[in-house]
C-alpha cells in the first residue's frame, strides 16, 4: 500500500506540473511574451513532462496488482473507446447542423476525465 501511495503522489506530482506547463504555454504567447523562442522552449518543456507524466503512471501501473490492473484496464478502455466515438458523434452532429454549438476539444477532455473516473468507480464496485 505504501508502494502504490509512494506512486500515486508521484503521478500527481507529475501531472499537477505539466498542467502548469501547458497553461504557460497556451497563455503565455498571448499574454507574458511574443518571442517564439520562449515559445518554442515552453513547448518542448510541456512534451518532455508529458513524457514524465507517462513514466510515473507505467510505474504507478507496474505496482499494481491483478485487480488493480483488471479494474484499471477495463477503465481505460471503456474511456479510450466512449471518448472517441462521442466526440465523432458530437462532430457529426454539428457538421450535419443538428446543433450549433462547435465541438471544443476542452469539451472532449472534460468527457473523457469523468468517463474514466465513473467507469473506474463502476468497474471497481463491480467486482467487488
Amino acid at each position: 500500500m505504501k508502494r502504490n501511495l509512494k506512486h500515486s503522489k508521484k503521478v500527481l506530482i507529475w501531472t499537477f506540473t505539466w498542467l502548469i506547463s501547458f497553461a504557460i504555454l497556451v497563455i503565455g504567447p498571448k499574454e507574458f511574451w511574443e518571442n517564439i523562442t520562449i515559445t518554442i522552449i515552453a513547448a518542448l518543456v510541456n512534451f518532455i513532462l508529458i513524457i514524465a507524466m507517462l513514466f510515473a503512471n507505467k510505474n504507478q501501473f507496474d505496482e499494481f496488482d491483478e485487480f488493480e490492473k483488471t479494474v484499471q484496464l477495463n477503465a481505460i478502455a471503456l474511456s479510450l473507446f466512449l471518448t472517441i466515438f462521442v466526440g465523432l458523434f458530437f462532430t457529426g452532429v454539428y457538421q450535419s447542423g443538428l446543433i450549433k454549438y462547435e465541438p471544443q476539444i476542452h469539451h472532449l477532455i472534460v468527457f473523457s476525465s469523468l468517463t474514466y473516473i465513473f467507469s473506474t468507480i463502476f468497474i471497481f464496485k463491480k467486482y467487488q
